[in-house]
């Protein structure tokens, strides 16, 4: 399993760049959008989860959703750790 998550997160970050410097980027959006101050990198981790707790709930056979929840959880651990 961490081999499936690993591969996600490798595929990502060439999809979408640095995942701190990604979640730094939509805490500032969120942020500003709420009109409160920026959002944490590993706070926005931590929320990325939560949808994806939510829409398991919508569709536990989803596969993908429970791999990217275990990335989100990593991500958010590497960030804080």
């Amino acid at each position: 399993m961490r081999d499936k998550v690993d591969e996600i997160l490798a595929d990502r970050q060439d999809e979408y760049g640095d995942a701190i410097t990604n979640f730094i980027m939509i805490g500032r959006v969120w942020g500003a959008l709420l009109q409160i101050d920026d959002i944490a990198p590993e706070q926005v981790a931590l929320m990325m989860d939560a949808l994806k707790t939510v829409r398991i709930f919508s569709n536990p056979l989803h596969v993908d959703s429970w791999n990217d929840k275990l990335g989100y959880i990593q991500l958010a651990r590497e960030i804080v750790l």
